[in-house]
């Protein structure tokens, strides 16, 4: 296998005051990375406008790009229309299937995830049929990559969500909303397949790091985590880690 570095953001809320700033950041990007991964919250209301200024913003960005989307890009029900925009530029939307780097033999999936707790405390599918359909969308979400690491061929795999798999990089937000920042269930798949990176967002006062149950690294990468830039992960630092 063939380190490379990822250069992993989340939670941009692109809106047109922040064109300038982000053409800068991502035109950067090419010097400091091999492939960008985005962690959802791309767009400010999930308006089509926001996902096309977005990709002009990202012209000036020549390595790949991979992609999921977060509940503000979900906002105004355009979901499907703003992944379309997406592929039509060339980032692979990890929703819509796997991408791997053969040369390098990492792998990438992901999904947006869903909330509903944490271990010891999250939510049981039981009760009211309105609550099973609450945390039923969190175990469809941890399915899909279940799913997608069942299959996937590569030596270094990374996991991308929006929400969170793990409380600990939840930590300094306000308790009373950490079960609506993530849920253990989307670990479930990660330690059974034992990837090698999990990168979310979603947790804008949280922390950096923390590991699943197993052992796997876990790393927040909302833009106000890092201050408001991207982080940069070498694939070198996770080859050892349990």
């Amino acid at each position: 296998m063939i380190y490379i570095r990822i250069a992993a953001m989340a939670d941009l809320h692109f809106g047109p005051d922040l064109f300038n700033i982000y053409t800068s950041m991502f035109k950067s990007v090419n010097d400091d990375a091999d492939v960008v991964v985005l962690c959802g919250d791309l767009t400010m209301k999930g308006l089509i406008e926001e996902a096309r200024g977005l990709i002009t913003a990202m012209g000036k960005t020549k390595i790949p790009i991979v992609s999921v989307l977060g509940n503000h890009d979900y906002e105004s029900n355009n979901q499907e229309e703003v992944m379309d925009i997406l592929e039509e530029a060339g980032i692979k939307v990890l929703e819509r299937g796997s991408f791997i780097m053969k040369e390098h033999s990492v792998g990438f999936c992901g999904t947006k995830g869903f909330c509903g707790g944490f271990t010891g405390s999250r939510i049981a599918p039981f009760g009211e049929r309105i609550l099973k359909m609450f945390i039923n969308e969190t175990y469809k979400e941890a399915n899909k990559v279940n799913r997608a690491l069942k299959s996937m061929s590569a030596d270094f795999k990374v996991v991308a969500y929006h929400y969170s798999p793990i409380r600990e990089t939840c930590l300094g937000e306000r308790c009373e909303i950490i079960p609506f920042l993530g849920s253990s269930i989307l670990s479930d798949p990660v330690d059974t397949f034992k990837a090698n990176l999990v990168l979310h967002g979603h947790a804008h006062n949280g922390s950096e790091k923390g590991n699943t149950l197993m052992g796997i690294p876990v790393r927040n990468v909302a833009l106000p985590v890092h201050g408001r830039h991207y982080a940069v992960y070498d694939t070198k630092s996770f080859s050892t880690s349990g």
